[in-house]
Parts: C-alpha cells; structure tokens; sequence
C-alpha cells in the first residue's frame, strides 16, 4: 500500500523532466491513497480530477482526498503552506489505510 501528498509529477510532467505516471493508473499493483491541497499552484484541481478519472481503471483500491484552502506542502510544519486542520486529517487518513490494506 502507498499514500501520496502531494505528489507532483502524477498527472503531468513534473518540474524534474519525468515523464507523468497518470498512464500507468490501470497497472496500480499497491492500494494507493493520493492527498493534494486545492490551492496547491503546482498541482492544479483539475488534474487531480483527471487522476482520479485515470484511477478508476485500477485494479486495486485507490483514494483520492482534497484539502479545501491547503497548498502543496500542507503536512509539513515548517513551510508557509502548513494547514494544520488538513495535516491532522491526512495523518489519521493515512495510518487508516495503511492499517486497512497492509497485513
């Protein structure tokens, strides 16, 4: 299982030059559980819409959880977009599915 925040570079070519992973959504082999911010200028809502679309055709459990007024960077608490509200969600969300999908 594999929880992502806010992970650049899914949905779209990421500032480091790789190629998006968004094509590969129907080889998932983990449960994977994506959180991104809505005010993350990096990773627009749109995209994470369309990774959640590109999701479906998983074979495996996947989630998709947006953070109203978070920014990329929302779970760390020593960058400006810090939120503490969606951090603490995001914690329990991932001990959560962790606990749900790993033996």
């Amino acid at each position: 299982a594999a929880v992502g925040f806010y992970g650049g570079g899914i949905a779209s070519k990421s500032g480091l030059g790789f190629d998006a992973l968004i094509a590969e959504a129907a080889t998932l082999r983990s449960p994977w559980l994506g959180l991104f911010g809505d005010d993350d200028a990096s990773i627009p809502v749109d995209t994470v819409e369309e990774l959640r679309v590109a999701l479906r055709a998983a074979p495996v459990d996947t989630d998709i959880v947006r953070y109203a007024g978070a920014g990329h960077g929302f779970h760390c608490d020593v960058r400006p977009d810090f939120n503490p509200d969606a951090a603490a969600d995001a914690w329990k969300r991932t001990l959560a599915w962790f606990d749900a999908h790993l033996a």
